[in-house]
């Protein structure tokens, strides 16, 4: 059944830390909405089979609170990756699945850089030397113009990506499962043939999304081809790689260090080894989390809730299949 015009009777679920900013763009431009906000599923007040719409991370829900509203007619994640929504058993064939692809390209590519200069500068180190008021310059540091960079996904945060480190003097190859011309690489190659490509960079950056199709990808045997001094950096999905493949391979000194957004298990267990490795930066799954996040993400919300009240679905911006 499609919704009333203009939203009349329409239960809309904002679950998030920041839910009152949605709230308040939502109820100024669909002033017929019921919506409510919580900050996480224990906040929850309203009863879940009243809810027509789900706004969400993915990370934030449970399958409870997908069974539990069985009369949702659309999730729009709050993220790219909806893989936490599609392993919800509850997730019912007729809810709507609508992702925020296109806003992550300009975070990423920054996350990226980051990583690759505070690993090949020894960040860590300027830091102790800060709080020991140590003036210490160390050793030389590596330019990254010059350098081969193999980005692992060719969507919009891999090809933002690549224009990035290209304008930083960077030869970029991407690997994809359906290698093709992409803005922002000079060439591509099969993902499947990971192993084959990985010698050649000194850079190898996972963005790839969750999935059974990436699980492992990124193998031990990977991380024994690429070059001792070559980085590895995650901004991707922790499950696509082999962790302990690396660790050993951190450990071993086969590769020079990591950068790692994400990790396979979050949070990161107290007695992982990443912790305290010194060629080993982390941070805590923040690549995509910045202060305009809501603004950048608005307009697709509200776009897709004006086709959605419309009766318009099949327009709706990144309709996810399932």
């Amino acid at each position: 059944m499609p919704p009333p015009a203009g939203g009349t009777n329409t239960s809309v679920l904002v679950l998030d830390r920041f839910a009152p900013e949605y709230e308040r763009h939502l109820r100024h431009e669909f002033p017929a909405l019921r919506v409510h906000i919580a900050a996480t599923v224990r906040d929850i007040r309203v009863p879940l089979d009243t809810v027509d719409v789900l706004v969400a991370f993915g990370v934030a829900i449970n399958d409870e609170l997908i069974s539990g509203a069985s009369n949702l007619k659309w999730i729009q994640s709050l993220a790219t990756g909806v893989d936490h929504f599609l392993k919800a058993p509850g997730l019912r064939a007729e809810t709507l699945l609508t992702s925020a692809r296109g806003i992550h390209g300009a975070p990423m590519r920054e996350t990226v850089v980051f990583l690759m200069l505070g690993v090949t500068r020894d960040v860590r180190r300027l830091v102790d030397d800060q709080h020991a008021r140590t003036w210490d310059r160390g050793d030389p540091w590596p330019l990254l113009a010059g350098k081969t960079a193999l980005v692992l996904g060719s969507g919009v945060s891999g090809s933002a990506i690549g224009k990035l480190l290209q304008a930083l003097g960077m030869t970029t190859i991407v690997a994809s499962r359906t290698p093709r011309p992409v803005e922002g690489f000079d060439r591509s190659v099969p993902l499947a043939e990971l192993a084959a490509a990985a010698p050649e960079a000194d850079f190898v950056i996972d963005v790839l999304p969750g999935g059974p199709e990436h699980a492992g990808v990124v193998s031990r045997a990977v991380f024994e081809a690429m070059k001792p001094s070559a980085v590895f950096i995650n901004v991707g999905r922790g499950e696509t790689i082999d962790e302990p493949a690396l660790i050993d391979a951190l450990r071993e000194g086969r590769i020079i260090g990591a950068g790692l957004d994400v990790v396979a298990r979050t949070p990161l267990a107290m007695d992982s080894p990443l912790w305290d490795m010194p060629n080993v930066l982390l941070s805590p799954h923040i690549g995509a989390y910045f202060r305009e996040y809501e603004a950048h993400m608005m307009p697709i919300l509200i776009g897709n809730m004006h086709l959605f009240l419309a009766g318009r679905a099949g327009e709706m911006r990144n309709l996810v299949p399932h």
